[in-house]
This record gives C-alpha cells, sequence and structure tokens, in this order.
C-alpha cells in the first residue's frame, strides 16, 4: 500500500481550511442578507419550489421548459452535498394547488416579478404543515461567449491554440416565509459552464531560415490552408450552466454541522 507523503497533507489541509473558510463566508452572508433563514432548520421548516420562469426571451418560457428548471433547482438543493434537505418539488406543489392555479400562480409571478399577497396566503393554507418556506425563480440573464488562447513550445517546435465556449446564466431567487407571507431573501444566483478543446496547430511544412519574404508568405498560407482556423465548441446546454447557479445557492443553504 503506497503511503501519503508529508507534502500530500499540507495540500489536503490547505483544501479542506480554503473550504471551510468559503463556507463561513457564505454562512455570514446568509445570516446578514436573510437571518430568518440562516436561523431556519429546513429538515423541519422545508422549503418547497413553487417554480422557475424565464425573463429571456431567445429562452421562451413554455410550461415544458418551466417543469425542467423547476425540477432541476429541487434536485440541486435536495442533493446529499447539501445535506439531503427535504425539499416540496413543483411536482408537489402543483398537485397540491391544481394544474390550472399552478400555471396561473407562475404567470402572475413573471408578470408581477414578485409574488403577491393573495398568493402567499393562498400558498401558507396549502401548504401548511408541508413547507414553511417558497421559492419562486426567474431566469434574468443568458449569453455565451468564445475565446481562444494560442501557445507554443519552441524547443518542441509545436503550436497548439485552445477555443472555448462559455455560457453564464443568471437566476434570480426569492425565498418566502409562508408563517408570515413575507419575503426573506431577494438572491441573484449566477453558474457558468464552458467546454474547450485543444488543437494542434503545428506547421506541416517547415519554415526555412534561408527562405525569404515571399517564400516565408507562402509557406504561412500553405499552413494555414492544410489546418485551417479551428472552430468553437458547441454551446454548453442550459442546463450546465443552471446546475452550477442552484449549487451556489445551495452552498449558503446547506446545514451546519450541529443541525
Amino acid at each position: 500500500m503506497g503511503r501519503t507523503r508529508p507534502g500530500h497533507f499540507r495540500i489536503f489541509a490547505l483544501i479542506a481550511a480554503l473550504t471551510l473558510v468559503h463556507a463561513c463566508q457564505e454562512r455570514e452572508q446568509l445570516e446578514k442578507e436573510a437571518p430568518v433563514l440562516a436561523r431556519a432548520n429546513f429538515k423541519v421548516d422545508r422549503i418547497a419550489v413553487a417554480g422557475v420562469i424565464s425573463d429571456v426571451a431567445a429562452l421562451g418560457d413554455s410550461a415544458a421548459s418551466r417543469e425542467i428548471w423547476s425540477l432541476q433547482i429541487g434536485a440541486h438543493l435536495g442533493r446529499d452535498r447539501f445535506g439531503k434537505l427535504p425539499i416540496v418539488s413543483c411536482s408537489e406543489v402543483r398537485a397540491i394547488l391544481g394544474p390550472d392555479d399552478y400555471g396561473v400562480m407562475l404567470d402572475r409571478y413573471k408578470d408581477d416579478g414578485q409574488c403577491d399577497s393573495v398568493i402567499l396566503a393562498d400558498l401558507h393554507t396549502a401548504l401548511a404543515g408541508k413547507a414553511r418556506f417558497i421559492v419562486f425563480g426567474s431566469i434574468q440573464d443568458d449569453h455565451t461567449e468564445r475565446s481562444e488562447k494560442e501557445s507554443e513550445d519552441e524547443k518542441a517546435k509545436t503550436k497548439s491554440k485552445t477555443m472555448t465556449t462559455s455560457r453564464t446564466s443568471s437566476v434570480r431567487l426569492r425565498f418566502y416565509d409562508l408563517s408570515d407571507q413575507r419575503l426573506v431573501w431577494d438572491h441573484l444566483t449566477v453558474g457558468q459552464s464552458s467546454i474547450s478543446k485543444e488543437h494542434d496547430m503545428t506547421d506541416v511544412i517547415k519554415h526555412s531560415r534561408k527562405e525569404g519574404f515571399l517564400g516565408g508568405l507562402l509557406t504561412s498560407v500553405a499552413n494555414s490552408a492544410m489546418k485551417p482556423d479551428p472552430t468553437h465548441p458547441p454551446t454548453p446546454g442550459l442546463e450546465k450552466s443552471l446546475a452550477n447557479a442552484f449549487d451556489n445557492v445551495g452552498e449558503y443553504l446547506k446545514p451546519r454541522k450541529h443541525e
């Protein structure tokens, strides 16, 4: 059996310490922004997912898309990584309210940008004994960026170009406390995902020191023809950037060890 060297122990300890510091910072921020949530025991004061809508025209806002996004946030907040919180899914909320009233609730949230007092009162009654908090989400931004990076190894006489496509999605989440029917946390979370691909751009025809300007130009043109500039990878799927955005929220809500 191999042995872990002392240096490795120091690395593991440093990673653990940085993780702890990051978790403490998120807890402190939650206590500052949403003290009610910071003090809650989500094993008892459960979180229900109302749903996620889109304010980005390019994404659309169909009922099918809403369901995918809404199920995704519930699945991520309920992961083992965040204490396996007993989340009340959007499917359960829809079953309790009925599909028609559920659709109207999300439509009104989209139109108003918030959950009004009448609907909060109805949710308080409908979810009594099942959840104390309910979260609504709206996708507010989704954009793609493309970049490239060239590198050259003079010793090995090789060249490469790395093409990257990144997607960034922003989701505004609003948590309401149904016990007194008020907003307790208004939070913007951002998630990013990217796909990179490295391409070998080493010259097929080597340049000669004796070649003149015209000869060098022709050699470069020939190399470009044999190895044209590569294209960027496809845009990552929306679910990947949303997953990272939802996981960022999970880090805030993760129960403390003594809970």
